[in-house]
């Protein structure tokens, strides 16, 4: 499904970047340096400091704190000036607890997208349990992107997983603003045939067949509202379904179209547990290989 007409202007005004000086940070800020951003934006860059520790080294810490913070400033704006951007960074270094401290900040500049990097070999497993991502995505304002892989380039091949949800609309509206323009989006719907386990040994192949057949189009028909409101914003995308769970599905499909960025919607404030397609999710999230972005629907 291909719309003729342009996709509306998507800029990111105002974007939180953290890093805590190691190399998922360092990924984190390269990533950003590569984000289309609106006109004179906003880049706060941040670096958090425990609150709590000897009174001897605060002083010492704020120090080489705060002098590393300034070169990565400096870098950042101009790798953005390089690439023809006139967004401004500012560098700020506060002190408290990394997760609260960062939602905080987030509400109080507005911050369009919260840009973070992850940690660990193991995908994000260590990431979204109890961390400080976790609970930037559960209790903050923005959309939070989880910077994973190696920055070489603008984002080429994003995947959304969706439903029929109000959720799936809101990511997938919300993605063009990471996106260079006109890039095509890929939208990925796990459906499954209900009871199929009962029914299906007394069931031929054809008979099997049209079983399915049934559940996949109407998962179509569930999803023909997102579509019609997908074609009325111009945006370019193609749409795959699949028969199987959500969580396996969702993954081979990163898999197989290469996917460099995986876009899910969020429901409200229950946490990763409840993204887009329950608890499945928390799964699809740890296991991908690529940039995650979460969406949460608008306030």
């Amino acid at each position: 499904m291909s719309p003729t007409r342009s996709p509306p202007p998507t800029l990111l005004k105002s974007v939180l970047v953290a890093t805590d000086f190691s190399l998922s940070g360092a990924r984190a800020v390269e990533r950003t340096a590569r984000l289309p951003l609106a006109p004179e934006a906003a880049v706060i860059l941040v670096h958090v400091l425990p609150g709590r520790a000897p009174k001897e080294l605060v002083a010492q810490a704020r120090e080489r704190a705060s002098r590393t913070l300034a070169v990565i400033a400096h870098e950042l704006h101009a790798a953005l000036h390089a690439a023809g951007s006139s967004a401004s960074v500012e560098a700020r270094l506060v002190t408290g607890k990394p997760a609260p401290t960062l939602v905080s900040l987030a509400q109080s500049i507005g911050a369009d997208l919260v840009v973070l990097g992850r940690h660990g070999r193991r995908p994000v497993r260590d990431l979204f349990l109890g961390s400080t991502a976790d609970h930037v995505i559960r209790y903050g304002p923005s959309p939070v992107l989880v910077v994973h892989g190696l920055v070489e380039a603008p984002y080429r091949h994003p995947l959304v997983a969706v439903d029929d949800e109000d959720t799936s609309r809101r990511a997938v509206e919300f993605l063009p603003a990471v996106l260079e323009p006109r890039t095509p989006l890929r939208l990925i719907h796990a459906y499954e045939s209900p009871l199929e386990y009962m029914v299906f040994p007394g069931l031929t192949r054809d008979e099997r067949a049209r079983y399915r057949e049934r559940f996949k189009e109407g998962a179509l028909r569930q999803l023909r509202s997102l579509h019609r409101h997908l074609d009325a914003l111009g945006l370019r995308y193609r749409q795959a379904l699949e028969h199987g769970s959500p969580y396996s599905i969702i993954l081979k499909e990163a898999r197989r179209h290469r996917a460099d960025l995986l876009a899910l919607g969020t429901q409200a404030r229950s946490g990763v547990s409840r993204i887009l397609l329950g608890s499945v999710a928390t799964d699809v999230i740890r296991e991908a290989g690529c940039d995650v972005l979460v969406v949460r629907p608008a306030a």
